[in-house]
């Protein structure tokens, strides 16, 4: 036989196994002692209603009715999944992988564990209304970068340094000769040929003190740093 895992969404409130056999929910009798077992109502999608006992429903469901529900669901299980990679990577059959089949669980590791920071920093923002995205790795870093954020790293001298990547654009040829950025020479050089500018990935580490901002490029410090973090109001 081969082993299946299943998911239900349904809705349920509580209600003691007398009061479901008072709405006909339970086939059967009861005796007086069982009336007080607690239990839950359940509703399931098609409209069908049954009774489960407690214990049973508890195992099975978590409550998923706001935001902050699902978000601690979905913590819960990734947290149980990525402690039984670290339960693996003490076996044998860890060290016996293929080098490709080890690279790759061991990214993916990395990557849930990622994802479990970035889960508990939004749980701490739903449910508090404060807290930042901060703590973060280079790599989660790039993908802000990627999708216009701001980002700065904690360890740099001052909050007023911060990086953003200038947004891909083209400078046509009206708008070159004009330019306070470009010499002379560069100006005419490119007047003589495609008469364009095709800005593309550039990144600005930026001054917001001063004004002052600088081609950025990151270095190896940070690329492996792990206090990134966004810059929001």
């Amino acid at each position: 036989m081969k082993k299946y895992i299943g998911t239900k969404t349904l809705n349920a409130e509580p209600m003691t196994k007398g009061e479901a056999y008072d709405r006909s929910l339970l086939r059967g009798g009861i005796t007086p002692v069982e009336r007080e077992i607690l239990g839950y109502h359940v509703v399931y999608p098609d409209g069908y209603e049954s009774w489960s006992p407690k214990d049973v429903f508890d195992a099975a469901y978590n409550v998923a009715d706001t935001l902050l529900d699902r978000l601690n669901i979905e913590y819960k299980e990734l947290d149980k999944k990525a402690g039984k990679i670290v339960e693996f990577r003490l076996t044998e059959a860890y060290k016996n992988l293929r080098d490709t089949d080890r690279a790759m669980l061991d990214v993916q590791f990395d990557t849930m564990i990622s994802y479990l920071s970035i889960l508990g920093c939004r749980s701490t923002s739903v449910e508090t209304g404060q807290g930042g995205f901060c703590g973060l790795d280079f790599g989660t870093a790039i993908h802000l970068l990627e999708r216009g954020y701001v980002i700065r790293r904690s360890g740099w001298n001052g909050k007023d340094i911060v990086v953003f990547k200038q947004v891909p654009s083209s400078i046509k040829s009206d708008i070159i000769p004009n330019m306070q950025s470009l010499p002379l020479k560069a100006k005419e050089l490119i007047m003589a040929g495609n008469k364009r500018i095709d800005y593309t990935s550039q990144c600005l580490i930026y001054n917001t003190k001063t004004g002052r901002a600088d081609s950025w490029v990151p270095s190896i410090s940070d690329v492996f740093a792990h206090d990134w973090e966004l810059v929001a109001d």
